[in-house]
């Protein structure tokens, strides 16, 4: 129903179930918000769904929006879409990334798996499917598949990440992490640059915490790079005060992708020594990591600081791990202090308590889609977190169902 008011003079038409809190406008705003779409008010879906809220069943009301095919190929994929690359936007092309968010999610698996999994998810049928040049070394196969009116019925888990060796030749994934060890996430992060980028976005997307919201200036100096000057524009208080908070961070960690690099010439993802020819990630001197992180290509260019720390390896620590910043994550496993590898790191992430708070705050964004106080927000925030690794068992579906279902959902 269509109702119309006047502004000013002026009529305008607003759909009645805007503010319609009867059990069926409720069912119609909870079924729109959770599938991303707009649907009739005759719906049986809507029928259905009143029914469970007149009840008192929220979640059984939630439970029918998130069984349609568009919670998948729309809510969620606009999400992890998000997640997925630099820019942050829906706008972003359809990608392995995504994908597996989306698998993850319509399987019921553990969404920690999303940061520690050796899988990946690919389309059962589609044009471009062959492995290396479609998915490995280009985007195709995943465009073609964003093509497909039911993305989500379409895809198919594969156990065992692959990496490209050469044109024709793949071996085995050494050290998968999810997400992480994408194409999408290492074409969006590990390209160029010195990998620092893969640590800022693994905590903005996983952690919802921004660089500057951790940065410590108390915590050890000793693993940032020698690219980084210790008196910029010859001020080394600006180091102290400016620069190494953010870099004690990002530094202890970035470690774990020291044998990760992405070459936007050959369009692929190379992992030092398996990789040969072209598809080889050049290599620092002496030691089998990524040159783009000691700067040893480019001696007297970008060396600022030639005692600073020399990446021999793929170990990292975690600097994290106090004050203030080991409140705000809430570090559980036991590889706190430190790994070796993205998939350990993966795992340190995924096994914290921020990582399911902020799971929450994004489904909160994607269903809800309007900000709390931030105090208020918060505290909703740890608590939906709480019960998506409580009750939920981190099942994502579980979890937009919970958020849905939440009496502060709605406005």
């Amino acid at each position: 129903m269509l109702v119309r008011i006047a502004l000013c003079g002026l009529f305008f038409t607003v759909a009645a179930h805007a503010q319609d809190k009867s059990p069926r406008g409720d069912a119609q705003w909870m079924l729109e918000r959770i599938t991303g779409v707009k649907w009739p008010a005759n719906s049986p879906a809507i029928d259905d769904m009143a029914n469970r809220i007149q009840s008192g069943d929220r979640v059984g009301a939630a439970e029918i929006a998130v069984s349609k095919p568009q919670f998948l190929n729309v809510t969620v994929k606009q999400m992890a879409l998000k997640l997925s690359t630099r820019e942050e936007t829906v706008s972003a092309d359809f990608n392995d990334f995504v994908a597996a968010f989306m698998g993850v999610t319509r399987d019921q698996t553990d969404a920690r798996e999303l940061l520690t999994g050796n899988f990946y998810y690919r389309g059962q049928t589609t044009v471009s499917n062959a492995l290396i040049p479609d998915i490995l070394m280009s985007n195709n196969h995943y465009l073609e598949l964003n093509k497909l009116a039911d993305i989500g019925a379409a895809l198919q888990r594969v156990d065992g990440q692959v990496v490209a060796t050469s044109p024709t030749a793949t071996a085995a994934n050494p050290d998968p992490a999810g997400v992480l060890t994408s194409r999408a996430f290492l074409s969006a992060h590990a390209v160029a640059g010195t990998n620092r980028r893969m640590i800022e976005y693994t905590f903005r997307e996983f952690m919802c915490a921004k660089i500057e919201n951790f940065a410590d200036t108390n915590a050890p100096e000793n693993r940032i790079g020698r690219d980084i000057s210790r008196s910029p524009g010859g001020d080394p208080q600006k180091f102290q005060t400016s620069c190494k908070g953010c870099h004690t961070q990002m530094d202890g960690f970035r470690g774990a992708f020291a044998k990760w690099d992405f070459s936007p010439t050959q369009n692929v993802a190379s992992y030092v020594g398996l990789s040969t020819g072209n598809f080889a990630p050049l290599l620092a001197q002496n030691n089998l990591v990524v040159s783009k992180l000691n700067r040893d290509r480019q001696p007297n260019i970008f060396i600022e600081f030639p005692t600073g720390y020399v990446t021999s390896n793929d170990s990292w620590v975690n600097n994290s791990n106090h004050g203030t910043n080991a409140l705000r994550f809430g570090w559980t496993g036991s590889n706190v202090a430190g790994g070796s590898g993205a998939r350990t790191f993966g795992d340190l992430i995924a096994k914290s308590n921020r990582f399911s708070t902020c799971m929450a705050k994004h489904v909160w964004d994607s269903v809800c889609k309007y900000n709390l106080p931030e105090a208020e927000a918060e505290i909703l925030y740890v608590s939906l977190g709480m019960k998506f690794a409580g009750d939920n068992q981190f099942k994502l579906r579980e979890l937009f169902k919970t958020v849905a279902a939440h009496p502060k959902c709605r406005m």
